[in-house]
This record gives structure tokens, C-alpha cells and sequence, in this order.
């Protein structure tokens, strides 16, 4: 009997060093890249230098809050998206303003 409450108590440690104390994943925002990693990645730019759609090539984005009200909570989180294919393409977060 007193093995089992040992196998337990091994297992209820390993259970919280192992699952509990494990960092939160990333969300969806966060694994966006910020427009100065979107900009190294190849494809980003057009014949003429402005920045466009990895995608499709379009040169016109535009800027949408983050709706989570969890992940957003002083409105400061924001995302670039192609007007024409609907991608997200990458992310910023503006300093709040007093």
C-alpha cells in the first residue's frame, strides 16, 4: 500500500513539474512576425521598393485592432492585412498614449 501512495506522490510531482509549470504556447498575435521581420523576408518588396503582399504582390494593407479583449486589453495590438487576398501579414503594437 505504502508503494502505491509513493508511486502517487511521484507521479502527481512529475505531473506538475512537467505539464503545470510548462510556459504558455504562443498566440496567434505573438507568432506573427513584426514588420521589421516581415521585411527580411524575401518577396517583400516590389520592382519599385515598396513594401507588398509575399503572396500576391499587392502594395495596399490595412490595419485592424486585435478583437481579443484578453490578448488586448489596452487597445495598443494591431495587424497588417493584404487588401486583396485577406493574409495577415505581420503585426505591431503602438505605445500607448496618455
Amino acid at each position: 500500500m505504502v508503494e502505491y501512495m509513493i508511486l502517487a506522490v511521484i507521479m502527481a510531482v512529475l505531473y506538475f513539474v512537467l505539464i503545470k509549470n510548462r510556459p504558455a504556447d504562443k498566440s496567434d498575435w505573438e507568432t506573427l512576425p513584426t514588420l521589421p521581420e516581415y521585411q527580411k523576408v524575401k518577396k517583400t518588396k516590389n520592382e519599385q521598393g515598396e513594401l507588398c503582399c509575399q503572396y500576391c504582390g499587392n502594395t495596399e494593407t490595412v490595419e485592424r485592432p486585435l478583437n481579443s479583449e484578453k490578448e488586448n486589453i489596452h487597445k495598443t495590438k494591431f495587424y497588417h492585412a493584404c487588401t486583396s487576398c485577406k493574409v495577415i501579414l505581420w503585426r505591431i503594437e503602438k505605445n500607448r498614449s496618455a
